[in-house]
């Protein structure tokens, strides 16, 4: 940002900051026609930085919240040409690699924590691209301040913001000297920046002269003077730059905790639907001490409100401690145990040993919501479970309890679930497909509302069946995924095949035989399935697939040549040269194929 810094400031922030960068931040004059005099604004520099990471879209979110009008953003160009968040280029400072923002692609740079680096309760925040923080702006209703890093970029700029209907939303800043070209209009209105501790005739004097007057508290030795900030504003200057949107809310007179306070009165009465949008609402004002408030919440007699308790618990930095919801395992309101299972069980892998011994009591609750979450969760938490306890629940007469009752068996125990889970599954589908028999000879009649529920727990049911397959070890995993993708039952949804066909693409490596195998199903849609999981699949799938090309009946022939062509494999271009010799009638499809795996391997 164009601040006059201090030697201190020049000092601490040498070790990281280039040359170029230093000379930006000496003093120039600002102009911006989004900087409005009526009340005084406030203004952040460099998104919330002191209280989240900094250019990240939750960081620019939190500042809009916090009372921020505009807020200073920095801009950069990676090695592919994405314009994205980023300050003085060095990842070695904000990520956990190595390098440079402005020779990285971004596809890379989406792999990389920005948010660790500050604490681990911001961790796996990401690099943002230019447009998402516009489209964040243009919601919070805040204009920008664009500091641009990478000269030469402003058509990329200027793209962007005429994108998103920003372009009269920001003031230019750094290097932006092609924008007035581009756009004459930039920066059009004239402003004075002061030091702390400016008099009211300096300010007078600048008024006088049509500009607007804007106190800077950032980079300087008074960042957190709210004494200076308040009196700066008596002095009547238009606005104060901040690092700490929270003081600077405060010293204009718009504190947050006012906010806060007026979303906590919104959660405790009114419709449902608005008490759970002021959880969630307060849930974002992320460091402020609102734990004990979701907590009370987590009890009540509303199902949602109480969920929305426990999501904004989950989301709460710092983390809410588990003892807060081990304590609500015991409650006495239904919906307390109930959510509090489901927020250990959002924790997942990172919950302590414990949590799963806190969770068992549950498997005798009256309710059966109550069990069938505390299920779920215990298949996602570390721990020692007894099969025995899990076992019983696979014969429950509710779908959805089955289901996480199966989850919970193959996360612990999937050498015991590798027998019970697939006999279940089997059931279950056996009994599916005689309801869909009796359903078509039926003549397929528009179902009800009491019959359409029964089959969506089923098909509830399955999903999860599906999912606890893949618990299970890799040559049991494998076997149980490919018995029920290359199954021709057929039940209402016939999603349950399609969805372990798709999970056998990572596995099916291992075991080729089992795809190849079925190329030659009778069901059109299993020898579907096995073609495209060997197309999907790695290229350990192609020794195989070659020594079948002979051997193979023509209709699986056909499939072969399809996937080794669709896979590009140029080491099958022999055999297919000899095909094409010694079959006239598939010499067509011999032809295409040979054609897409040179047009492949073109430049190989």
């Amino acid at each position: 940002m164009n601040l006059r810094t201090t030697s201190r400031w020049r000092i601490s922030f040498a070790v990281f900051m280039p040359l170029g960068v230093l000379a930006i931040l000496s003093v120039t004059p600002l102009r911006g026609g989004i900087l409005q005099r009526g009340k005084v604004q406030l203004i952040c520099h460099r998104t919330a930085n002191r209280d989240m990471p900094e250019n990240t879209l939750e960081s620019l979110e939190l500042a809009a919240r916090m009372g921020c009008n505009v807020v200073e953003i920095d801009i950069r160009r990676t090695l592919d040409g994405q314009l994205v968040l980023n300050h003085d280029d060095f990842l070695e400072r904000l990520t956990p690699s190595m390098g440079n923002v402005e020779l990285t692609s971004y596809d890379e740079l989406k792999l990389l924590d920005t948010g660790g680096w500050m604490g681990q309760r911001f961790a796996h925040m990401s690099i943002p691209l230019f447009v998402d923080a516009l489209r964040v702006a243009r919601e919070q209703n805040i204009g920008l301040y664009l500091d641009i890093k990478t000269p030469n970029i402003g058509p990329l700029i200027i793209a962007a913001l005429h994108q998103e209907g920003m372009l009269e939303r920001v003031i230019f800043a750094g290097e932006w000297s092609d924008i007035p070209a581009l756009y004459p209009k930039a920066n059009a209105d004239p402003s004075a920046w002061v030091e702390p501790g400016v008099a009211s005739d300096k300010v007078a004097t600048l008024h006088q002269q049509g500009k607007f007057v804007v106190a800077n508290f950032s980079a300087n030795a008074h960042e957190m003077d709210l004494d200076l900030m308040r009196a700066a504003v008596a002095a009547g200057v238009d606005a104060i730059n901040v690092d700490y949107p929270r003081l600077g809310a405060d010293a204009v007179g718009r504190p947050v905790e006012g906010k806060i306070a007026s979303l906590v009165r919104a959660t405790c009465v009114g419709p449902t639907v608005e008490r759970e949008r002021a959880i969630l609402e307060l849930s974002r004002y992320t460091g402020f001490p609102t734990q004990s408030v979701f907590e009370r919440l987590l009890h009540d007699s509303d199902d949602r409100i109480s969920h929305a308790a426990a999501l904004a618990l989950v989301l709460s930095r710092p983390a809410t401690p588990s003892r807060v919801f081990v304590e609500a395992l015991s409650a006495h309101e239904t919906m307390a145990r109930k959510n509090a299972a489901w927020a250990l069980g959002m924790r997942g892998p990172s919950a302590s040993a414990d949590v799963v011994a806190a969770l068992l009591p549950l498997l005798n609750d009256s309710d059966n919501e109550v069990i069938k979450v505390a299920l779920w969760a215990i298949g996602r938490c570390p721990g020692d479970v007894p099969a025995e306890r899990i076992v019983p629940f696979l014969s429950s007469s509710i779908p959805t309890i089955r289901g996480a009752a199966a989850l919970a068996l193959a996360s612990h125990h999937p050498a015991v679930a590798a027998n019970e889970i697939p006999n279940l599954l089997k059931r279950e589908e056996d009994g599916i497909a005689h309801e869909n028999e009796d359903y078509v000879r039926r003549g397929s009649p528009k179902l009800t509302e009491s019959e359409i529920k029964p089959i969506v727990e089923s098909y509830r049911e399955e999903m999860k069946l599906i999912q606890s397959l893949e618990y299970l070890s890799s040559q049991d995993a494998l076997h149980s995924l490919a018995a029920q993708a290359f199954s021709p039952v057929k039940d209402y949804s016939q999603v349950t095949a399609l969805v372990s066909g798709y999970q056998l693409w990572d596995r099916i490596e291992a075991e080729p035989g089992l795809a190849i195998a079925n190329l030659t199903s009778p069901d059109t849609e299993v020898a579907n399935r096995a073609e495209w999981a060997l197309v999907k699949a790695g290229p350990g799938v192609l020794p195989a697939l070659r020594n079948s090309l002979n051997t193979a009946e023509p209709a699986a022939r056909q499939r072969i040549i399809r996937i080794l062509a669709w896979q590009g494999d140029r080491d099958s271009l022999q055999w297919l040269h000899q095909l094409q010799l010694a079959d006239p009638q598939e010499r067509p499809l011999i032809d295409w194929a040979i054609g897409k795996i040179e047009q492949l391997n073109c430049n190989l």
